[in-house]
């Protein structure tokens, strides 16, 4: 996997030096599709690195499910499901935490939706006995506190 980022990397960086110089002879139309291959090729890399960074970050969040509630089932389901950003304490946290005391309203959109992707992992992960009628999600999503 690292090699293949590093690769990636190398063949953008000469894609991007050589392009650089050949630019000012290419018309516009192909320097407008080259620009957008430079684009995906970025993409590409920064979707491996965040893979890369969510299977490295699986068995920490398993582990520290399990201390905590030891249902193999369930921990599997929700380390799979949260973002790589979010540990297992963070999505404790979230869930017990009425989302105006989580400074949801001030959050940056990526911080708001790591919290919801969380809340999601819950919702599908979750025996939940309580009522679970229409907007169920949606009402996760709007609440004052989960529980």
């Amino acid at each position: 996997m690292k090699k293949m980022v590093l690769c990636l990397l190398l063949v953008s960086c000469l894609v991007w030096n050589s392009s650089a110089r050949a630019a000012d002879e290419m018309d516009p139309k192909k320097q407008a599709e080259l620009m957008e291959k430079i684009k995906k090729l970025e993409q590409q890399i920064n979707e491996l690195t965040a893979l890369k960074l969510k299977k490295q970050s699986i068995p920490a969040k398993r582990d520290q499910c399990m201390k905590v509630v030891g249902v193999e089932n369930y921990c599997t389901c929700v380390v799979e499901k949260l973002p790589a950003s979010v540990d297992y304490r963070q999505f404790v946290q979230v869930l017990l935490t009425p989302a105006k005391e989580l400074g949801y309203g001030a959050m940056s959109a990526d911080q708001k939706m790591d919290v919801d992707l969380a809340l999601v992992a819950w919702a599908k992960c979750v025996d939940y006995k309580g009522p679970k009628g229409a907007g169920f999600v949606d009402g996760l999503m709007n609440r004052d506190t989960l529980f």
